[in-house]
């Protein structure tokens, strides 16, 4: 046991890493090409279909639904945080959503810029969502403090919350795809900065979750990358799209707000497995 420390902190730090590159790449892609705001913008035209269809739902949904979720998140947690008495995991589960929001705001306003490809549409830069990371951070902390058994059942509601949030920011024409998957990805980045933290503290055997739960997030992870993949592909490879056309890459990018969502779930779950 006395090597399991190190080797948790390595396999964080490299998750650490491996989601901050990704988070370049989808930036540099989606925002700094014109292929990529194209095809991204296809996808914020596109939602037009969801403001006709649930736009009267999701508008108050927005309104209500982040906020909701952080009051309900802080009851589970500081429920669980009593029970465990893991009052140092609520401390940097705590420190590692706020570093997600403030970080959101700070690349979102100050560092980052959406250049002028050309490309029409509104110009500044919505990269990455606020309310997308709210959502997600929301969910983080309430993994952290679970126990390893739960973490999976947590893992699996925390990603469904997060779509149902940053999918309604999509559908509301308020982000582009790009925008939650970015958030999704600095959650998980800060999330594994915690799980170094974390590593040193509390360290134990892996502990295997209900096989049910696990299975079901990669059952639907693998489906909707898939989807996601064949459908925005479909729409790069179209040089002159209708309005017809722009559903399609609508859809796509809410198949991949999904797959990312479930693979930073099931990837998180079996992070911390080790982490009591």
């Amino acid at each position: 046991m006395k090597n399991v420390a190190p080797r948790r902190t390595v396999l964080f730090l490299g998750s650490a890493l491996t989601l901050a590159l990704t988070f370049a790449g989808v930036y540099l892609f989606f925002v700094t090409t014109r292929a990529g705001q194209i095809l991204d913008q296809r996808a914020f035209l596109g939602a037009r279909l969801g403001q006709r269809t649930v736009a009267p739902v999701t508008l108050s949904l927005l309104d209500a639904l982040p906020i909701a979720g952080v009051v309900v998140a802080l009851v589970i947690t500081i429920a669980v945080t009593v029970v465990r008495h893991n009052w140092v995991v609520l401390t940097v589960a705590v420190s590692a959503a706020v570093l997600a929001n403030v970080l959101t705001q700070l690349l979102k306003y100050i560092f980052l810029d959406r250049p002028n490809l050309d490309v029409p549409g509104y110009a500044f830069n919505s990269l990455p969502s606020g309310h997308t990371t709210l959502a997600a951070s929301s969910a983080m902390v309430v993994f952290l403090v679970s126990s390893p058994r739960m973490r999976v059942v947590v893992a699996a509601a925390g990603a469904l919350f997060s779509v149902l949030v940053g999918s309604a920011t999509l559908a509301n024409q308020w982000h582009r795809p790009s925008d939650v998957i970015a958030a999704l990805l600095i959650v998980a980045f800060c999330g594994a900065l915690a799980g170094v933290v974390l590593s040193w503290f509390r360290s134990g055997p892996p502990v295997r979750a209900g096989r049910v739960w696990r299975h079901a997030l990669w059952w639907c992870a693998v489906p909707s990358t898939v989807f996601a993949v064949v459908v925005l592909t479909m729409s790069a490879l179209r040089q002159v799209p209708t309005a017809s056309t722009w559903p399609v890459a609508y859809l796509g990018g809410v198949a991949g707000i999904t797959a990312s969502a479930l693979l930073l779930a099931a990837a998180a779950h079996r992070a911390f497995r080790s982490v009591p």
